[in-house]
């Protein structure tokens, strides 16, 4: 192990460990590739880091490293997390969510963080379970509309339902003909935004006159294609918002939903301003929402590849809730329903690479890393890195019943990040991706379409690029 030592006067760190060799791309080469096909899992330079633990490079203005071996990237988001803030790749995100936990730093993040923990303990988290399950069960009454096998897109529905899973746990209520459009939209923007970050990993802007631009989405003045697509969904997801948050401040409710929360949530220096609310509901509405619905759409496409461990899923389904509706108890009682979503998550992680920015010099195993450089951790390569993962493009839930982990990097799992960056919301996204998958599967079983492709697309998540298409099966014809 290293021995790290901390100068908290300039928060530069030295890593005491001789150095080994860091790989470094053509500079031309590299700036052509971010331009054309940005950090791509399947080609260009995240896949050069196999076989090294360690790649440098420059695309253009910026300086790159990409780092895999969990030691140091342990020591980015533990040991030297205050050296290292979210890098401008996020700063597309803060334009349309605000400053919430996502696109915060520093104390104020710490405090918000503090604050706003509570909200996901275990023991509120329980309490939302009837306002998860309720959009669940209208899912699979309107499968149950239709007669014989259905044929859907898995990916709008769980986009769909799982907007609306939020919805109910955050305000209270469903988004109905919002949901229902969102696909289009998300999927849109994502590619919007991807080519946009192409053009960042060559030279971003100053982020003063970057935010300055951004702020022109929320304004009347329609803007040119392809920008208007991205402002139509800003106004429409803003204006959703700020309705439900002023509607609750002039007609208060005793609802559990995390709305209530956030608006009753108090320190020594107050309550959030509404501002605030706001963009922390939107974070968690659009944010919470897509990574979740990818992840259970890779779930329900991996499962049908792999029938033994589906019908290892539905037997413990069966076993445990017997055909009642599941409660926050069952969740416990579900553990390979459980591991299947988890290891969808490791498998085909929504949140494929993590980026961060040196703010001052720092040393890891031995090499300097200069103050403004760009740290790309490539989480789904690092989630099929054999060192770490026996086997690691094999769907093998077992990786995650319990105690299975034992003896496994803390860095080797990264779908929610890691640290205490990690995200608020992951026991929210696991809770209610086990209810979807164990209520789902006491009534359907769902197969892939043959010849439609399936495909992994880097956008600003990992999600199948021509969505998966999928037949809906009742049980009692599936056997």
């Amino acid at each position: 192990m290293s021995t790290v030592t901390e100068d908290r006067q300039t928060r530069t760190r030295q890593v005491l460990l001789p150095g080994r060799p860091a790989k470094h791309a053509n500079a031309l080469v590299a700036t052509v590739e971010a331009l054309t096909i940005g950090l791509e899992e399947q080609g260009g330079l995240i896949a050069r880091m196999r076989g090294t633990e360690m790649l440098r490079f420059r695309a253009g203005t910026r300086r790159f490293l990409a780092l895999t071996n969990p030691e140091h990237v342990d020591h980015v988001l533990h040991a030297g997390r205050l050296n290292y803030h979210k890098s401008f790749e996020y700063e597309l995100l803060r334009a349309l969510l605000g400053v919430s936990l996502f696109t915060d730093e520093d104390e104020s993040w710490q405090r918000h963080r503090t604050l706003l923990s509570p909200m996901f303990g275990r023991r509120h988290l329980n309490g939302l379970v009837d306002l998860m399950i309720e959009p669940i069960q209208a899912s699979i009454d309107a499968l149950d509309a239709h007669s014989g096998r259905v044929e859907i897109d898995m990916v709008g529905e769980m986009v769909e339902l799982t907007l609306n899973v939020v919805g109910n746990a955050l305000f209270g209520q469903q988004f109905g003909r919002i949901a229902h459009s969102m696909s289009g939209y998300v999927t849109g923007g994502l590619r919007f935004a991807e080519r946009l970050e192409r053009v960042f990993l060559v030279a971003a802007p100053p982020k003063l006159l970057w935010r300055a631009a951004a702020r022109t989405a929320f304004t009347p003045v329609p803007l040119p294609p392809p920008l208007h697509r991205i402002q139509k969904i800003v106004r429409i997801l803003d204006g959703a918002v700020w309705d439900l948050v002023n509607d609750r401040v002039e007609h208060p409710t005793d609802s559990p939903d995390l709305l209530n929360h956030l608006l009753n949530a108090a320190d020594d220096d107050g309550r959030l301003p509404l501002k605030r609310v706001r963009d922390e509901s939107l974070t968690f509405m659009l944010a919470g929402h897509e990574t979740t619905a990818n992840a259970l759409s890779w779930m329900w496409y991996l499962l049908a590849l792999n029938p033994d461990a589906r019908a290892r899923l539905l037997d413990e389904v069966d076993t445990v809730l017997q055909g009642r509706t599941p409660t926050a108890e069952d969740i416990a009682q579900l553990p390979w329903t459980t591991a299947c979503f988890l290891e969808a998550m490791r498998y085909y992680s929504p949140a494929w690479a993590i980026p961060r920015v040196a703010v001052d010099d720092d040393v890891i195993d031995g090499h300097h890393v200069r103050k403004g450089t760009a740290v790309i951790i490539p989480v789904h390569h690092i989630h099929h890195d054999e060192k770490l993962w026996p086997n690691p493009d094999e769907f093998d839930p077992s990786r995650f019943l319990p105690g299975a982990s034992k003896g496994r990097p803390r860095s080797a799992y990264l779908p929610f990040g890691g640290g205490k960056r990690i995200c608020i919301g992951s026991s929210f996204a696991t809770m209610e991706s086990v209810l979807i998958a164990a209520m789902f599967s006491q009534k359907y079983v769902f197969d892939l379409v043959p010849g439609h492709p399936v495909e992994p697309e880097a956008t600003l998540t990992l999600r199948p690029r021509h969505g998966i298409r999928m037949t809906a099966r009742r049980r009692e014809t599936a056997r």
